[in-house]
This record gives structure tokens, sequence and C-alpha cells, in this order.
């Protein structure tokens, strides 16, 4: 939950926000509400708040609109079996939530991204996003990397109810890591992480029967990460085959578990899952490149947010739109093998005031980049917030944060794959670029 998204809400449950505008200082995280409310207290309101945020009447403002994909960002502690109660009082309850959420999106035919959204020991430092709001940064350097064998074993469990769970059967993809510190020198081993997620997804599906690419069958047992991580998310899977009757996972003796094929087909889906990271220029400073641990069909992704900073050359009308219409981020992407390539985030904010005439063409710019010219696609972040709520970091009008409200604006045309102008970017493309 990002506070700022729905704020009144935050507050009724007893959260805060920190006047000096850094989240750490005061109750502007799920951490420190849950450090504040307590166990029992804090699973009532975050319950509550789930199942007041995600409702059928949104899924079929979802269906209304043409969406046919969501991405779901998710907190570790939903697998609770891998929290440490003693300093993660994150709320209980979520596993049940999400799979109420999956039954929906299933009905409704909508396709779902798995996205590790706040990762254990904090992935990204002063964000909301990562769960605890913190400079204490601690997912890429904790000792014999137990957050990353945590992580993992998150994966692992993810992986496997998206084969056997029936909410689960429109799942495609899981998200290793959301928008890692972009400083490679601070991320060590960020790209050890990344293999030993790609081996823990693949090494579930593989015994359940499910081959896309065997060749990482060799280094399974010998990687320092995923293999531990298989053995601790084995009596997870059989705890929850139990609760969720989707079982019998108990036939298996994982203690034994020496890298053998245990034949237990699943009565889910047979493809294997896409796994996704955030493309590699994402970080500077010489990243690992994902798409060299890559086993089976893996995807990328990538967040451009303009109102931020540090995009465009200027915080202006025409600086936006020379930037976005010649931008080689997709040229990048095919180059270091990053395809196919999505836009997992992005929104019409912008950080100066601007009028909705602008905003039109802004997001038929952004739509027309992210999804041609060998793009993917595209994921706006986000389907709401709520209507109090104003933009983050500068008091701007909520609407450019929610495609619900933008479309009922006239800010997006009614169906998602269409634009009002498709040679908006025209007057602004570098004609002695290659495209």
């Amino acid at each position: 939950m990002e506070p700022w998204m729905s704020p009144n809400e935050w507050l009724s449950m007893g959260g805060e926000f920190c006047p000096s505008g850094d989240c750490s200082t005061c109750r502007q995280s799920e951490w420190s509400l849950a450090k504040y409310l307590g166990q029992e207290k804090t699973n009532e309101v975050f319950k509550k708040h789930w199942e007041t945020w995600l409702t059928q009447e949104e899924v079929d403002g979802m269906v209304a609109a043409g969406l046919n994909t969501i991405r779901i960002p998710l907190g570790f502690w939903i697998i609770e079996d891998i929290v440490d109660r003693s300093d993660e009082p994150y709320a209980e309850g979520g596993l049940d939530e999400l799979i109420r959420g999956l039954e929906l999106f299933k009905d409704a035919g909508m396709h779902v991204v798995l996205d590790h959204h706040a990762l254990p020991g904090v992935s990204s430092s002063g964000q909301m996003f990562a769960g605890n709001c913190t400079t204490q940064v601690e997912f890429y350097d904790s000792p014999n990397d137990y957050n990353y064998k945590r992580a993992v074993t998150w994966s692992i469990v993810m992986a496997w109810l998206s084969h056997t769970h029936p909410a689960f059967e429109t799942v495609f993809s899981i998200e290793a890591i959301n928008e890692p510190l972009q400083d490679a020198n601070l991320t060590p081993n960020l790209g050890k992480f990344e293999k030993s997620f790609v081996l823990g997804v693949r090494a579930i599906e593989y015994l359940l029967g499910i081959q896309c690419d065997d060749t990482f069958v060799p280094n399974i047992v010998s990687d320092s990460i995923a293999f531990p991580a298989l053995l601790q998310a084995f009596p997870i899977i059989e705890r929850l085959s139990k609760k969720y009757d989707i079982g019998p996972f108990s036939g298996f003796n994982y203690k034994d578990f020496k890298g053998g094929l245990f034949e237990h087909l699943c009565r889910g889906k047979k493809k294997c899952l896409s796994t996704m990271f955030m493309n590699k220029d994402w970080q500077y400073n010489s990243p690992a490149n994902p798409a060299d641990v890559a086993h089976g069909p893996q995807v990328y992704d990538n967040h451009l947010y303009f109102n931020f900073g540090g995009v465009a050359p200027n915080a202006t009308e025409e600086s936006y739109m020379e930037t976005l219409c010649n931008t080689a981020y997709l040229r990048n992407a095919r180059n270091e093998s990053n395809t196919p390539i999505v836009t997992g985030e992005w929104s019409l904010a912008v950080a100066f005031n601007t009028t909705n005439h602008f905003l039109k063409k802004w997001g038929d710019a952004q739509k027309l980049a992210y999804g041609s010219n060998g793009a993917s696609g595209w994921m706006f972040w986000s389907w709401k917030i709520a209507p109090e709520a104003q933009t983050y970091p500068i008091p701007n009008t909520a609407i450019q944060w929610t495609y619900k409200d933008a479309l009922a604006a006239g800010l997006f045309t009614q169906d998602p794959n269409d634009v009002f102008d498709r040679h908006v970017c025209d007057p602004y493309v570098n004609k002695t670029a290659t495209a």
C-alpha cells in the first residue's frame, strides 16, 4: 500500500503523513503502521482495506475499459512462512485476499502478472512501495544471502500456486523484483539473485512435469541460493496444498530431495510461466544483463515517469514530447536481447501545470511508444486512486494517476489499442535519427 493513493483511508487506519516529506520519519509505510498497531489490529485494518479496495465493481470497470492484463504488486509477507515476526509485523491473511482477487480476474478473462513489489530486507531506499520506508536497504547484502533465499522461496511457492491453484489460472508471469536500486554498485550480486530466481521457478515446474527448457537441471543442486530456497519451499507448499486442497504434495519426501524428478502432475496449466525482470537499462554502472540467465520464456519490464525529473532535459510540454517521441530504449532493449519488453508502469503525471488538451496528446504519445515498434504493451499505474488523493510528489490533479478517471474525463480513447491521433509525434521526431 502506498498511503498517498488513499490518504483518508490511511489516516483512518492509524497511519500518518510525515510533515517533512520523508516517509521514514512517521507512520507512512505498512511496516511502521504495523509496528504501531500490533498484529491483531494490523490484520483487521488491512483486511478491511483489501476487501473494499478491490471489488467486483472495479474489475467490471476494467473489463468495460477494454483492459486485458493486470499487474498485482505484492509484498513478500504474503507468504507468511518466510516472515521474521520479530521485526516484520506485516499484515497476515494476504494470500487469501490475493486468491479472492485472482478469482475475480479469472472470471473476467484478465491475464495476470504477479509482481514481487516489496522484497525481504527492503530493496529500495526511502520508498513506501518497499513495505518499510527506510534507508536501511538490506535485500542485496545479507549474511549467507538470507534475503535472496527468502525471495527465491517466495517465487517458487508463487510458481507452484500458479500451476496448481485454480484461481491462478490466468497468471502468466512472475516478476522477480520491482525497481531495484538503479546504481548497480549498490546492488551486489543482483545478477546472482536473478539467476537463482529463474532456476527456482524452473525447478518447481520441472518437478511438476512442466518443461520448457531443461538445460538448467545440472545447475540447480549446486546453486547456493536456489537449492536451499527449493528445500525451504517444500514444507510451505505441503502446508498450502493441504489448506487449499490442491495436493497432495505430501507424498513427496522433500527432506530426501537430491535433485531427482518428482513425477507429480499438477491439474493446472502445462505451459511454463514467463519469468520477468526490469530491463538491463533500468540500472547503470555495468549491471548484469537478465537475458543471460533466461531458461524458457522471459519478459522484460520498463518504467517511465517523466514527472520525477531526470528523463527529459526540461519540464516542458515540448521537451517531454521530443524526448518520448525520439526514445531509444526499445532499440537498446533489442540490442541487449531484453525482448519482449513491456512498460509495466507509466502515468500521465507531469512536473508542470498543464491542460487536458496536452494530457490527451501525452497519453497518445506514450501508448504509441509503449505498444508499437517492437514494444509488447503497457500497464498503467494505476487503475484507481482515491478521489481525494493528490499527485505525488507535487500537487496536481489526481486524474494524472488514475486510468479509470482519465478515461471518464476523455483523456484516453475507449479502446485502449486506439489513440486520438496516430501522428501526434510527427512534429517532434528528429528526422535525422533512425527509428
